[in-house]
């Protein structure tokens, strides 16, 4: 079975969407290449030990293949969930037992649904704190939160609802809202238009309170955002981030423009979108991913690795330990602090779920590399382990 396969049968199973079909070809590939000719455990506590157990056996067994040991490691990960904690510590192999005991006493907990709206008027509201239904309403706009936390604009037409209104108010003076998410936060929001925006961690979102009082759906994006847009011709969407413009045309994708990241990445899952930089311009088709650096340069991407952190889950293939640490200070809310600068340039793969406490993704990047973490207070701290440290 291809790993693409596999990877959709643990989502689905994870999501306890799985048909009945799909469990039993993901558990028949477990039987063949974890469990071998071993009995199944009827207890699921059992069954849970044994698989991480004979999954070790195997990533140790594949030492050539570093792509195929990953996506062993995050197998168990992702089936057996809150077993992840026994496959890094019970089954840690070369891990250092110092560091996971540092790691097993000083723990810190994921991010979450946290943000700040600011109004028009410069009033802030805790997205946080707010409890579901009404929170504001303003220039005929009504702003609920719905019950899984997700922030709706309104527009109010003739005493009713509608999302979208028909009749533009040209000479309407255009108000803006503001919605922020801090380190350790996540939100997510329906325009005034009816797009759909995921926000990361450390990002930020401006957009007019009616679009319909102008030309143009015009938003202004810090940090990394998904977009599902409603395409409508007579009115553009565009995103502006720092040095480029994207343009939809009918589309989901992904914009990430951290102002302390080297380039700025705006990947497209569906439809079409225009990148414009210093009068320079792309279209891009699904699949590919335009990165500002010196004009625009277009490239085919994993869009599965672009948007995991928008479906729960860090998803890293041979991504430089740098640039991860970049993703995991945003979401749980720590500074990074490398201890030997060299180990910001090595690679490292793991796939896990963000709503782990950060030992889960911790561990397993020790079992797979030469770096040791150590937590103080939400500081982590990065090494070599000395055995691997040149004399």
């Amino acid at each position: 079975m291809d790993q693409e396969r596999i990877y959709i049968l643990i989502q689905k199973y994870r999501d306890n969407t799985a048909s009945e079909a799909e469990k039993e070809e993901l558990l028949k590939w477990y039987r063949l290449t974890a469990y071998q000719d071993a009995e199944f455990p009827e207890s699921e506590d059992a069954a849970g030990d044994f698989m991480l157990s004979r999954l070790h056996r195997e990533i140790n067994a594949t030492a050539g293949s570093t792509h195929y040991k990953k996506w062993l490691a995050a197998a168990a990960v992702l089936l057996i969930g809150g077993a992840s904690w026994l496959f890094v510590s019970k089954f840690s192999g070369g891990a250092d037992k110092t560091s996971i005991a540092s790691i097993q006493k000083n723990d810190i907990a994921p991010g979450g649904n946290k943000a700040i709206l600011t109004l028009a008027d410069g009033s802030k509201i805790s997205l946080t704190d707010a409890g579901k239904g009404k929170i504001a309403s303003q220039s005929g706009i009504q702003i609920t939160k719905s019950a899984n936390g997700e922030l709706i604009y309104t527009i109010k037409v003739s005493g009713s609802t509608n999302a979208i209104p028909a009749t533009p108010g040209l000479n309407q003076p255009i108000a803006f809202n503001t919605i922020e998410t801090p380190k350790g936060g996540q939100f997510q929001v329906t325009l005034p238009d009816g797009s759909k925006v995921w926000l990361n961690a450390l990002s930020s979102i401006k957009f007019p309170v009616n679009f319909n009082a102008a030309k143009e759906r015009r938003v202004e994006l810090k940090g990394e955002a998904y977009f599902e847009v409603v395409h409508k011709a007579m009115l553009p969407f565009r995103v502006v981030s720092d040095k480029q413009v994207v343009e939809d045309i009918g589309t989901h994708f992904n914009v990430n423009a951290y102002g302390d990241e080297s380039n700025i990445k705006t990947s497209l899952l569906q439809g079409k979108v225009r990148i414009t930089t210093e009068g320079k311009t792309a279209v891009l088709i699904p699949g590919q991913q335009a990165t500002i650096a010196n004009g625009i340069k277009v490239t085919e991407v994993n869009t599965d690795e672009v948007i995991a952190w928008k479906n729960g889950y860090f998803n890293f293939d041979d991504e430089k330990l740098e640039n991860i640490m970049k993703s995991v200070a945003r979401w749980y809310n720590v500074d990074v602090v490398f201890e030997d600068e060299s180990l910001k340039r090595e690679t490292f793969g793991a796939i896990t779920t963000r709503f782990a406490n950060i030992s889960t993704l911790l561990k397993i990047m020790e079992q797979t590399g030469d770096a040791r973490f150590s937590i103080e207070g939400s500081t982590i701290k990065i090494s070599r382990r000395k055995s691997h440290q040149s004399l």
